[in-house]
């Protein structure tokens, strides 16, 4: 198999399958694509397209969280926006969907105010 290298535009570090950002903030903008229901792909890749590459530290209400690759962290109501639900407890559903499908883990923190997924 050939060397392979990361693009700085990609999204994540596949060995045969790139995601690009652009692409993914297209899908997150196109009105036309349904998401509801169904398989929760669309919030899968969604949540891919924000997973960290290297160790980060985000610094959100004076407090300090450490951000390991493959997770990321952000409000709640920043993740409804990127998922199209006009609840809480609808973005917290589709988060649910995909940790009982194994696809992913997540944590509500900060009074319940953020997400920390991986």
């Amino acid at each position: 198999m050939s060397e392979y290298t990361l693009e700085i535009k990609q999204i994540v570090d596949y060995p045969r399958c790139r995601i690009y950002r652009q692409f993914v903030q297209a899908l997150i903008a196109d009105r036309s694509i349904r998401v509801s229901g169904g398989s929760g792909l669309f919030y899968f890749v969604v949540l891919c397209a924000y997973a960290n590459f290297r160790t980060s530290y985000k610094r959100i209400d004076g407090i300090s969280y450490t951000i390991y690759p493959g997770e990321w962290i952000m409000s709640v109501e920043e993740l409804s926006q990127y998922f199209r639900t006009r609840f809480r407890r609808q973005t917290l559903a589709a988060l649910e969907g995909l940790q009982k499908k194994g696809l992913i883990s997540f944590l509500v923190l900060g009074h319940g105010k953020l997400v920390k997924f991986k």
